[in-house]
């Protein structure tokens, strides 16, 4: 009996393209899922709120001013392009009312603990002029309920900060949404 020579058998190509798109779909998934299962304050889950999102609340600067704030609070997911070991895990930004003007703040910090129940949060005000503004955020969440505690501090008119004799403020944030962030009022 005569043994045919086999042709050359032809690309599967097809089947390589999906395989391919596959592990690239279980790569993605096991990179986000071990994300999150590192931070899982940052995943909203049914019966249990993330910590990021919107809140809002009124601080107490001094007697008989009182501020209204909001802020947006964002986790940082983990990218191809990005090797930070040492970023923050959180970011974000806040607006407080300050005489008819918002007083709009960058946030950034991590989680004191796994379940994100503690954390702590640098500011940098986007204002100038002379003023308090709040220090660094200390807050601890429960879910519904954000308590936030800080110090002022006072920029003088020549740009110089210094502490606030006022002693620590602590106040409470409650959930909001992106209606109550973009549109708040001073009035």
């Amino acid at each position: 009996m005569a043994v045919r020579p086999q042709g050359r058998r032809k690309a599967n190509t097809p089947r390589f393209l999906a395989l391919f798109i596959a592990l690239i779909v279980v790569g993605v998934g096991v990179v986000y899922g071990l994300h999150w299962a590192a931070n899982p304050w940052a995943l909203s889950l049914p019966g249990r709120p993330a910590l990021t999102g919107y809140w809002q609340g009124t601080v107490p600067y001094g007697p008989s001013d009182d501020r209204r704030i909001v802020l947006h609070l964002t986790d940082d997911p983990p990218s191809a392009t990005d090797r930070c070991g040492d970023c923050p895990g959180m970011e974000g930004a806040a607006k407080v009312c300050d005489a008819g003007q918002i007083e709009t703040y960058e946030l950034w910090g991590d989680a004191s603990n796994y379940r994100g129940t503690r954390f702590a949060l640098h500011t940098r005000s986007g204002a100038d002029r002379p003023g308090p503004r709040l220090n660094e955020l200390h807050g601890e969440w429960d879910g519904d309920l954000v308590r936030i505690s800080t110090s002022l501090i006072v920029l003088k008119d020549d740009g110089a900060a210094t502490g606030s004799d006022s002693p620590p403020v602590t106040f409470e944030m409650t959930r909001a949404d992106e209606k109550d962030f973009d549109r708040l009022s001073c009035r």
